[in-house]
């Protein structure tokens, strides 16, 4: 099952010509192609291809959003009461390309990049570091939860 239905990928020449344009079913028009910034990209895929599951049964796949500068948010079925959701975003002042997770007391940031340190002195490849960062952000959902229904059932 394909959760962030791709209707259209192309691969075009801008920024690092490393960027991606889409066209998602989410949030977007039939007719409009949208920015996805490559590593907000590698976190969609990894949770696509590797934890469609997961995202299935914690209601992520019709809650997808790509904003203008490619980063995105998903929002948890309890956005509305509770503001639960994950989103990538960019601190231009740290330089730091994060993913963040707010659900319910849960609130986390896990670094997807360092644009100040330089790239190749690192053992792992982009992917690995994503894949890495999703997987701890899925750990840490899923324990949040635990303990909280540990917590309502004591």
């Amino acid at each position: 099952m394909r959760l962030f239905t791709t209707l259209n990928r192309t691969a075009v020449r801008a920024h690092l010509s490393c960027s991606t344009v889409r066209k998602l079913t989410s949030n977007v028009e039939p007719n409009k192609i949208e920015y996805v910034h490559p590593l907000s990209q590698l976190v969609l895929e990894h949770l696509q291809k590797e934890r469609s599951d997961w995202v299935e049964t914690n209601g992520l796949h019709r809650g997808l959003k790509v904003h203008k500068d490619g980063t995105f948010q998903i929002k948890f079925p309890s956005y509305d009461t509770d503001m639960s959701s994950i989103w990538t975003s960019y601190d231009e002042k740290e330089k730091k390309h994060w993913l963040t997770v707010h659900r319910g007391n849960l609130v986390g940031r896990f670094m997807l990049q360092d644009n100040l340190k330089a790239a190749w002195n690192d053992n792992k490849s982009t992917p690995e570091k994503i894949a890495a960062a999703v997987d701890s952000m899925i750990t840490k959902i899923d324990e949040a939860e635990k303990a909280k229904i540990d917590t309502e059932r004591n």
